[in-house]
């Protein structure tokens, strides 16, 4: 960087060459900043006095030699360049000086004199012709670098020396930091009766940053870098020099992305805060503690420092590219600076901010974050960290949140507020660990054991437990309640949203447990608020649960969805009014729902409902027949929460995951999901029977019939027991049916087919549809095509392209068997289309189909195999040429449908049709669709 230095160089070096030419004696006054190069110009000059044949003789002011007479002396005539004989002769004149308290203090501001004022003078004039005869030699230069640290008696006789080097080529040159106030006003005085040469040093500009990094490092580092060093900075020249070491040793500059800094430019910051003055390191640490809310005010009340020091401070350090307005530009500065603090000291200091910004009317989380960070707070403090974390959890910045309520209920004197600030917690960190929030609900727990349990946290503790799937301990929490609050203490919204969640996850096994007779009438009777919209939308959806579900439950439920948010609904209602939709046909607002709610918890963090939201998109993409998506989503949600977070609700994802694998034909995947639920781990809820009845799929699908018929009783009895009997979540007859046609029992499992259908007739078109084809394979043949074409109608209405490939497989195994080849074939390709889509295994389209009276029944999945060529037909040999897509319309072109019927047939548009078609009749190299039938066997024309 010595470049940036040449005007100033050159001055001195001219000032220089006019003294040794005769010009006389000089005098040059360097300023600057900290770290702005003083002492690097110094040394620079000093190099070229000395080439040039001059004796240059320098000593640099200390603040630790301040108070020591005659220090700056001492280091000019320690010289190897000094004859010996005046250097002796000078140590003995400093050796003589009179008791250095005695002295006139007439001489400058730096201090008392060494010596009475007739001593002194001699030793001043002694000590100036000894300089002078050196000067008579050759040119002298006496440099003294950090004036502003010099002992009084040095600065005397630079003034003396000044006065009388008129005529000899004497040159003096001093550098001096720059400061608000200057601390040597008469020195200065004294200085500047004559002649001077005033250098000052400034900070660097990017040019001169740019071309000192391509000297130092590669002109293409010095053009991405130039503008961030220099900024960084603050055009420092030491910072910026260590900057570039940094760079050229391989180390990062510190950045936005990159707070990391290198060793030169931390040995740097710490230079700039611990050589000059005692106050840059103070106002250094207030500014490190107040950090953006800095001022100089502030700073001042902080550290216990005169206003005035702390401005020029601020002023010095901004000169020294450290700070930028009143903060630190780089947080290795914050980490030098408050490093010597002990931790008693820091956090006594954070404590201190904490009250001057709150009296200042800062916001709440600024108050909040330095009262964390010392650790502690006072009572007066509560009011704050609960206001912070309100704040905080708007924001959805849980982890502040949850440490402003620690902080809070450790300040807390007052046992109903810290109740509070216990339940608010509790809620705040569920949203991300549920199993975190219940160790909050010890203490509430115990007191339930000892039937001390406090009314404000009954409700509190009942929701946890509910999750948690521990029914005594809701039963315990509900009869406080219950029996215990007056009417002016219920809360209504709370009881509808927890009713909600208890009726629709536990059904009627809660309320006919131990204990719960004695609150069943008062709980289940509605609270003040009945009319209120929310609380009348919530008990619509939780009536809903029973029997078939009526069109105002499906209402409110879109309602409920409407309006609900994140931290502020209960999750179990949002969960309750999305199966609401399912179970109400209503499955594609299910899915725009849960997509819409778990993007904003993905947005906001919200752990906990992103885990959940993301179990319902599991199982809404199970119920389109997509079981590689819903066994994705399973993962992931249940990848987010430890496994005792999940409480009850882990069978829901679990069973998902296992009728996914099922449905993939991977028996591997689905035993190992069912093996992280055991039996004895099922609690009472609803999630438990779609995991039983998941379970109970999985063993039929690996042959295990007897183990799947017990899994499908249990779920039934289970169901039918606590009143959770729905066909949309757990259609175990259905299960039980297939179950009886695999062991032949067609009778009854005719029954159970019909039962399905007759107990909930015109609800759940997906279990209707799949009742019907159950139903057909213990049908008549006659009555079997116009059962699975219902299937099939229901199926295509509900969206599951999965028990859509099944009836459309079985139809045309129906269909092939009373010669309707052509209705079969087709029938065959919308199945092997479907379940190409859904990615399911359980279409094959290897299996046979064979010849019996009723073909349906025991083949329930098989496309026919005379649908499919085999490896060495000649059909195999054109279609090869073709995609799938290309062969079926192909296929079905040659038969004779017009393109509106292929499109109908194969759910595409005619443009797509036509389209198929010009890329067969290219490839195979026909004109037209009579050019089809030569060269596609057996076509089987027909009219349409």
């Amino acid at each position: 960087m010595e470049r940036e230095y040449s005007d100033a160089l050159e001055g001195l070096v001219g000032q220089f060459e006019a003294c040794a030419e005769g010009g006389g004696g000089q005098l040059a006054l360097v300023t600057g900043g900290l770290a702005s190069g003083k002492t690097h110009l110094a040394h620079a000059f000093a190099r070229h006095t000395t080439r040039n044949g001059a004796l240059h003789l320098m000593a640099t002011g200390s603040r630790a030699e301040r108070d020591f007479p005659g220090g700056v002396l001492d280091q000019l005539f320690r010289n190897s360049r000094v004859p010996a004989e005046t250097a002796a002769r000078v140590t003995r004149l400093l050796s003589e000086l009179a008791d250095p308290g005695t002295g006139s203090g007439t001489a400058s501001d730096a201090g008392p004199g060494i010596a009475p004022p007739h001593a002194e003078a001699r030793v001043l004039h002694t000590l100036c012709v000894e300089l002078l005869e050196l000067a008579r030699q050759r040119p002298l230069v006496v440099s003294v670098d950090d004036i502003q640290f010099a002992d009084a008696f040095s600065l005397r006789l630079v003034l003396h020396l000044r006065q009388r080097m008129a005529a000899a080529p004497v040159m003096i040159v001093l550098t001096e930091w720059s400061w608000g106030l200057p601390t040597l006003s008469r020195f200065h005085a004294d200085l500047a009766r004559q002649p001077y040469q005033l250098v000052e040093l400034t900070a660097l500009p990017v040019a001169a940053v740019a071309a000192g990094l391509a000297e130092r490092t590669t002109p293409q580092q010095a053009q991405d870098h130039a503008a961030h060093v220099h900024r960084l900075a603050g055009g420092n020249p030491l910072l910026v020099h260590a900057l570039t070491e940094d760079l050229r040793n391989g180390r990062p500059v510190p950045s936005a992305t990159c707070a990391e800094a290198g060793p030169a430019f931390t040995q740097a910051v710490l230079n700039c805060l611990y050589r000059w003055d005692g106050d840059l390191l103070s106002v250094a640490q207030g500014i490190a503690v107040l950090d953006e809310h800095a001022s100089a005010p502030l700073v001042a009340e902080l550290m216990s420092l005169p206003a005035d020091r702390v401005g020029r401070t601020l002023n010095a350090l901004a000169a020294a590219g450290l700070v930028d307005g009143a903060r630190l530009r780089h947080p290795v500065a914050r980490t030098v600076a408050l490093s010597p603090l002990p931790a008693t000291e820091r956090a006594h200091l954070h404590r201190t901010a904490a009250e001057l910004l709150q009296h200042r009317g800062a916001d709440p989380v600024t108050v909040a974050e330095h009262l964390i960070t010392a650790g502690s707070a006072d009572p007066w403090a509560t009011g704050v960290l609960r206001a912070a974390a309100a704040r905080a959890t708007a924001y959805d910045n849980v982890e502040l949140a949850t440490r402003c309520l620690e902080l809070a209920m450790d300040s807390c004197s007052d046992p109903a507020g810290a109740a509070a600030l216990r339940h608010t917690l509790a809620r705040t960190l569920w949203r991300v660990e549920p199993a975190a929030a219940a160790r909050h609900h010890a203490a509430a727990r115990t007191a339930l054991d000892h039937d001390g349990l406090a009314v404000r946290d009954a409700l509190p503790l009942l929701k946890q437990a509910l999750w948690q799937g521990d029914l005594d301990t809701a039963r315990g929490a509900l009869r406080t309640y219950t029996q215990q609050a007056a009417d002016d203490e219920r809360d209504s919204y709370a009881e509808a949203e927890l009713r909600l969640a208890q009726r629709w996850f536990y059904g009627a096994t809660f309320t006919r447990g131990p204990g719960a007779p004695d609150c069943r009438e008062k709980w289940c009777a509605r609270g003040p608020h009945t009319e209120d919209p929310w609380t009348r939308a919530v008990d619509a959806v939780c009536d809903g649960i029973s029997g078939s579900t009526a069109k105002n439950a499906v209402a409110s439920a879109e309602h409920i969805l409407k309006s609900c948010r994140l931290g502020e609904t209960f999750l179990e209602v949002v969960l309750a009014a999305l199966l609401t939709l399912i179970r109400g046909n209503g499955l594609e607002r299910a899915a725009e729902w849960s997509d819409k709610l778990y993007a904003e918890a993905v947005r906001r963090g919200g752990l906990t409902w992103q885990a959940a939201l993301g179990a319902v998109r599991a199982d809404i993409a199970l119920r389109r027949g997509e079981p590689g998506t819903a066994a994705v989503h399973a993962r992931t949600a249940l990848d987010l929460l430890a496994p005792q977070s999940w409480g009850a609700l882990r069978g829901y994802p679990l069973g998902t995951l296992v009728a996914a694998h099922t449905a993939l034909d991977d028996p591997d995947a689905a035993e190992e999901a069912v093996r992280q639920m055991p039996s004895d781990s099922l609690s009472p809820t609803v999630w438990s029977l779609t995991f039983l009845y998941a379970r109970g799929r999985h063993h039929l699908s690996v042959g295990r019939v007897l183990a799947a018929a017990k899994d499908f009783r249990n779920c039934g009895g289970l169901a039918q027991e606590w009143d959770l009997d729905s066909p949309e979540l757990v259609p175990w007859r259905n299960g039980l049916a297939e179950v009886n046609l695999r062991l032949g029992r067609t009778v009854i499992a005719r029954d159970l087919a019909k039962q399905q259908l007759d107990r909930y007739r015109g609800t759940s078109l997906r279990t209707q549809g799949v009742s019907l084809r159950l139903l057909a394979a213990t049908a008549e043949p006659p009555q079997q095509p116009g059962l699975l074409r219902k299937s099939v109608s229901l199926l295509e209405a509900s969206g599951d392209r999965m028990e859509l490939a099944r009836s459309l497989a079985d139809l045309s195994v129906v269909l092939r068997s009373i010669g309707e080849l052509d209705e079969a074939r087709a029938a065959s390709w919308r199945a092997a289309q479907e379940t190409k889509l859904c990615r399911s295994a359980i279409v094959r389209p290897e299996a046979p189909a064979l010849p019996e009276q009723n073909p349906l029944a025991h083949t329930h999945s098989g496309i026919p195999a005379s649908d499919t060529p085999g490896p060495g037909s000649s059909e195999t040999t054109e279609i090869s040429l073709l995609s799938d897509a290309e062969g079926r319309v192909a296929l079905l072109a040659a038969r004779g449908f017009s393109n509106r019927d292929i499109s109908q047939q194969l759910f595409i548009t005619v443009s797509t049709v036509e389209q198929h078609l010009t890329r067969v009749y290219r490839k195979l190299g026909v004109s037209g669709r009579r050019g089809l039938l030569t060269l596609l066997p057996n076509p089987q024309r027909q009219s349409v």
